[in-house]
């Protein structure tokens, strides 16, 4: 439910920029900025185009039904450090000359945290789950180097840190 629903809020800010005006993107993560805070909590929201905002959606949608369906206790926790932290750590080491938006951070954090999740847990489900994300997102580690600079590698190298370091953090844990 929760990717579903971070999804409605991202076609409904994209509606109101798009059919309203509203420049959303205003409330982007600007890095070392007292008003690119906000962006924190907002940026995944946004973007910059019907490309963009599918380019997310579909992941966003595969991966994070995957993680709520076969994780569901965690599945929360997961979620929440791939949406807030990836976006502090942006904040913090991001180009301070850009406007960083999109929910592709949150996209490589799930990522990252089912493929590595697989391979620090060590049981056939979680295997399983992180080859079939190979397999479908493998690209995603092309992702986190700097190859064009209208994107935030940033965010995708920050959503992999995120991702990997739950993934270890929570491997060990009994009932998942």
């Amino acid at each position: 439910v929760v990717p579903f629903r971070l999804v409605f809020l991202m076609w409904a800010a994209f509606y109101l920029e798009l059919f309203y005006g509203w420049p959303l993107s205003f409330f982007g993560i600007i890095p070392w900025s007292v008003r690119g805070l906000i962006g924190i909590f907002t940026a995944p929201l946004l973007h910059g185009s019907l490309h963009h905002l599918i380019s997310n959606t579909i992941p966003l949608l595969f991966l994070g039904t995957v993680l709520f369906f076969f994780y569901e206790r965690i599945a929360g926790t997961v979620f929440f450090r791939a949406y807030l932290w990836t976006n502090i750590l942006v904040w913090i080491f991001g180009r301070q000359e850009s406007n960083h938006i999109g929910a592709s951070g949150v996209v490589y954090g799930l990522a990252f945290f089912l493929i590595f999740f697989g391979i620090f847990r060590r049981d056939f489900l979680s295997m399983l789950i992180s080859l079939v994300v190979i397999l479908l997102y493998g690209g995603v580690i092309y992702g986190v180097l700097p190859t064009d600079p209208r994107v935030s590698w940033e965010s995708h190298f920050s959503g992999a840190l995120v991702g990997i370091y739950t993934a270890i953090g929570l491997s060990s844990q009994k009932k998942v």
